[in-house]
């Protein structure tokens, strides 16, 4: 199922939010880009507000770290207090929650604006609720992995929540209901140290996002995950080798749907190829007379 079908059904599959739009063919009014005209039978000649038009552009913004917008239009007769309360619902439903369309990495939307229209000679009024798309793709590297260390280190600590790239999820993930954390590869950086002959040495730096909507909860629970990192000093990968933990930041005041609020810093080191032996390549008899 694509991003925009599961936008589609997440609203009409709320009780709260179908319950106040006009029906249309029997299904709350709902429509992809535009509506149908207002001699379409589907109306069944009754009132055709509230409704709603979805639109969406995928191209990516690099400025707004966004793979997107959303654009949700809300539509209803001259009734403020409830265009307000359809606004509202709209973002209680799509802002922040994860999204899984079939064969794509995870997404989720972030309120970026709304704009409030009036239509020209008629009785209408509308809210253009305009959402940015953020895309959470895959960051395994390779082994060992910072970004799979860092995920697995803190699924220890926190069992019970969802580590994108670890969890497998389904097509929705409210984080209210479950946080979630994604691990993001900023930077990793060759460097030198000791047994170069021996070893290549890395330096990594991994965001983290918490995916949660109560702000105190975040900063809890960030701050837990770096003191506790402090402490241990170093992650065991997945190869069983360490990475050294040189930098640990919380930024409470970060987007932690854009940004993170958690930058780890660690260095790590691969082990060379093993000294390559000289073969024998041809044996043959050599006669002299």
């Amino acid at each position: 199922m694509e991003l925009k079908h599961l936008i589609h059904k997440r609203l009409i599959n709320s009780v709260d939010f179908a319950g106040k739009l006009s029906r249309y063919a029997g299904k709350p009014a709902v429509f992809d880009t535009e509506f149908p005209s207002d001699q379409q039978p589907g109306w069944g000649g009754r009132t055709q507000y509230p409704r709603v038009c979805l639109r969406c552009d995928m191209q990516v913004n690099q400025e707004r770290s966004s793979a997107g917008v959303l654009h949700v239009s809300v539509y209803a007769n001259k009734d403020q207090a409830k265009l307000d309360r359809l606004e509202n619902l709209v973002r209680e439903l799509l802002e922040g929650v994860l999204m899984k369309p079939s064969g794509q990495a995870p997404f989720c939307v972030a309120w970026a604006g709304t704009d409030a229209y009036a239509a020209e000679g008629q009785a209408v009024v509308f809210k253009d609720v305009v959402f940015d798309i953020l895309e959470y793709p895959s960051q395994e590297t390779t082994d060992p992995d910072p970004v799979l260390a860092v995920g697995t280190y803190i699924k220890s600590m926190y069992p019970e929540a969802l580590v994108l790239g670890i969890d497998r999820i389904g097509e929705y993930v409210n984080p209210a209901d479950t946080p979630a954390f994604y691990c993001r590869l900023e930077t990793v950086q060759g460097t030198t140290g000791h047994c170069m002959n021996t070893i290549s040495w890395f330096n990594a730096r991994v965001a983290v996002h918490l995916i949660y909507p109560d702000a105190a909860a975040r900063l809890k629970m960030a701050a837990a995950i770096s003191q506790s990192m402090a402490k241990d000093t170093e992650i065991i990968m997945l190869d069983n080798s360490p990475m050294e933990l040189t930098g640990l930041e919380v930024n409470n005041k970060a987007d932690y749907l854009r940004e993170g609020q958690l930058v780890i810093t660690g260095k790590y080191g691969c082990l060379r190829g093993g000294e390559k032996k000289h073969t024998i390549s041809r044996v043959g008899i050599d006669y002299i007379n």
